[in-house]
C-alpha cells in the first residue's frame, strides 16, 4: 500500500507490487491512491445533492457541479433574476458551461459497462428561457455519484439501471403532486406564463421536518427514509419551497418486471414508496394554503384530485416502525461520515499487518487466485513495456513508455477502463474549436486518470491478497 514515492530523478515509484514493474517518470498521468472518501469529480449529476456546510463557496460552477454541496436558500421570496442552478443547488453561468463528459466514464472500480443515455424529464427548469426541462442522470452518472458519496458498497452494478428508472419515476410522481398543489395555491400561474418550474432541489435525508417528527413521535408513524426540498419558481418570480418526505411500505412491494423497471410516467407502478408533498410553511401564504385553501379545494369545492398522505399510519405501517428507526440511524451515520469527508478531505487507506484479519474478510481465496492470475498475465504480456521503462531517457520518452505500461496492464486488469481510454482517444472533435478541444482533453485526462486508479486499485487488493492468501501467489510463481 501507500502513495507513489518520488525518486531522485523526479519520477515516481508505483505503490505495492507495482513498484516491481519500474518507476513512473515525471510527466506521466497521475496514479491516484484509492481513498476512504473519494475526491470530488469534474462532473456530478447523479442522484440528489445533500445538505452540507453553509461555509462552502457558491461560485458559478460547471453544468453538473462537484465537490461538497451546500444547502440552498429556503425560498419563499421573489427571484432577483433568471438564475439557473446545477444539481447541487449552486448558481451556474449558462454562457460558460462545459458538458460533464468526464462523469460519463466508467469508475475506476467498475466492472460492468453501464448506459450513458440520459432521459429528459417533464419538469421545467427554472431560470431557463428556452423551455428546457431537467435531464435525469444516466446510469453511469448515477453510479459515479454513488462512488463520489462513498456508497458503492450499497449498490450492485447490475441493478443501477433499475434504480435509475425508479428514481426517475418517483421524481415525475413528485412533480405531478407539486403541480396539484400549485393549481390550488396559484391558479393564475398558468395564465401568467408557462406555469411553475423547478428552480433547484436539495436532498436532506438526515433532517426531520416538523410534520414527519409529529407523525412519528405522537402518532406512531414510521420515519421517512428520505427527504427532499424543492424550490419552485412561479411565473411572477416568486419562489416557493416544497418539502417532500418519502416513506417505504414493504407490504405494498411488488416483484413483477414493471415494478423493477417502472415507466417514468406510470404513477401506479411503484406502490411501496409513499410520497408526502406539501409547501413549507415559510410564510403566511403557505400556512393559508395548507390550512385552508387545499382542504377547501378537496372537500368543498372539489376542484382538485390531490390526495394527501394520511396522518395516521395503517396497521401494516405500524409494524414497520422499528425498521424505519434502524434505517434512520444508518442515515444519520452516513450523514456524519459525509460531513467529515467534506470537512477533512480524502483520507488515504494504508494497509498494515494490524488489518490482516479485516482484509481476510474482504479478499476470498477465489479472488486471491484471480488476482494472482491477473498479475502473472500482466508480467508476461507487458515485458516489453517494462523494458522500455528501464531503458528510456528524458522526460518525454519516459512519459510515453510509462503510459504504454499503464495501458498494457490496464488492458488486462481493467478492460472497461481501457476501452474508455481508447474510445476517448479516438473520439471525433474539431481541432479548430477551442471548446471541443477542451472537452476532448478533459475526457481523455479523466479516462487516463481512471485507468491509472484502477490499476493501482488492483495493486492494493493484490498486496492484501498476498498477505492473506500467500499460497495463491507461490503456486503461480507471482
Amino acid at each position: 500500500g501507500g502513495c507513489p514515492m518520488k525518486l531522485e530523478g523526479g519520477g515516481y515509484k508505483l505503490p505495492g507490487w507495482l513498484g516491481g514493474l519500474g518507476s513512473v517518470p515525471k510527466g506521466h498521468p497521475p496514479i491516484p491512491k484509492p481513498s476512504a472518501a473519494p475526491p470530488s469529480e469534474q462532473g456530478g449529476g447523479g442522484g440528489c445533492p445533500v445538505k452540507g456546510t453553509p461555509a462552502a463557496a457558491t461560485q458559478p460552477q460547471s453544468t453538473e457541479g462537484g465537490g461538497c454541496p451546500v444547502k440552498g436558500g429556503t425560498g419563499g421570496g421573489k427571484s432577483g433574476g433568471q438564475v439557473q442552478y446545477n444539481v447541487y443547488s449552486q448558481p451556474i453561468d449558462p454562457t460558460n458551461m462545459m458538458p460533464a463528459v468526464a462523469n460519463q466514464l466508467p469508475n475506476p472500480s467498475q466492472q460492468e459497462e453501464l448506459s450513458t443515455d440520459r432521459v429528459k424529464s417533464n419538469i421545467p427548469k427554472g431560470g431557463a428561457d428556452d423551455g428546457s426541462t431537467w435531464t435525469y442522470p444516466s446510469p453511469q452518472m448515477f453510479y459515479n455519484s454513488l462512488a463520489r458519496k462513498g456508497k458503492l458498497a450499497d449498490s450492485d452494478e447490475s441493478v443501477v439501471e433499475s434504480v435509475v428508472a425508479l428514481h426517475n419515476n418517483m421524481n415525475e410522481k413528485t412533480w405531478a403532486k407539486v403541480l396539484e398543489w400549485e393549481a390550488v395555491s396559484n391558479p393564475a400561474g398558468e395564465e401568467e406564463g408557462s406555469g411553475p418550474k423547478l428552480l433547484r432541489f436539495m436532498g436532506r435525508p438526515s433532517d426531520l421536518a416538523p410534520k414527519a417528527r409529529f407523525k412519528s413521535w405522537i402518532l406512531g408513524h414510521p420515519l421517512p427514509f428520505d427527504r427532499h426540498d424543492w424550490t419552485v419558481l412561479r411565473p411572477d418570480g416568486t419562489e416557493v419551497r416544497y418539502i417532500i418526505d418519502y416513506y417505504h411500505d414493504e407490504t405494498a412491494a411488488r416483484t413483477d418486471a414493471d415494478s423493477a423497471m417502472p415507466d417514468m410516467h406510470d404513477r401506479e407502478a411503484v406502490q411501496s414508496i409513499l410520497v408526502d408533498v406539501r409547501p413549507a410553511m415559510d410564510g403566511p401564504g403557505e400556512v393559508y394554503d395548507r390550512a385552508i385553501a387545499m382542504p377547501y379545494a378537496r372537500r368543498v369545492a372539489k376542484t382538485t384530485q390531490f390526495e394527501p398522505l394520511p396522518m395516521m399510519p395503517t396497521s401494516a405501517l405500524r409494524d414497520q416502525v422499528g425498521e424505519s428507526h434502524r434505517t434512520w440511524e444508518a442515515i444519520q451515520e452516513k450523514a456524519r461520515e459525509g460531513k467529515e469527508a467534506c470537512q477533512d478531505g480524502p483520507k488515504t487507506i494504508v494497509v498494515g499487518k494490524e488489518e490482516d484479519e479485516e482484509a481476510e474478510v474482504k479478499i476470498s481465496a477465489e479472488e486471491a487466485q484471480s488476482l494472482a492470475d491477473t498479475v502473472n498475465s500482466m508480467l508476461g504480456s507487458c515485458r516489453e513495456a517494462q523494458a522500455a521503462i528501464q531503458a528510456c531517457s528524458g522526460d518525454a520518452e519516459c512519459a510515453r513508455a510509462s503510459l504504454a505500461l499503464t495501458m498494457c496492464m490496464g488492458q488486462i486488469a481493467c478492460p472497461l477502463q481501457h476501452k474508455a481510454v481508447d474510445k476517448s482517444l479516438h473520439a471525433d472533435h474539431d481541432p479548430n474549436d477551442e471548446k471541443a478541444v477542451e472537452e476532448y482533453n478533459m475526457r481523455l485526462d479523466k479516462a487516463l486518470e481512471n485507468i491509472s486508479a484502477c490499476v493501482a486499485g488492483v495493486g492494493e487488493r493484490t498486496a492484501i491478497a498476498r498477505m492473506v492468501h500467500p499460497g495463491a501467489f507461490e503456486e503461480e510463481g507471482s
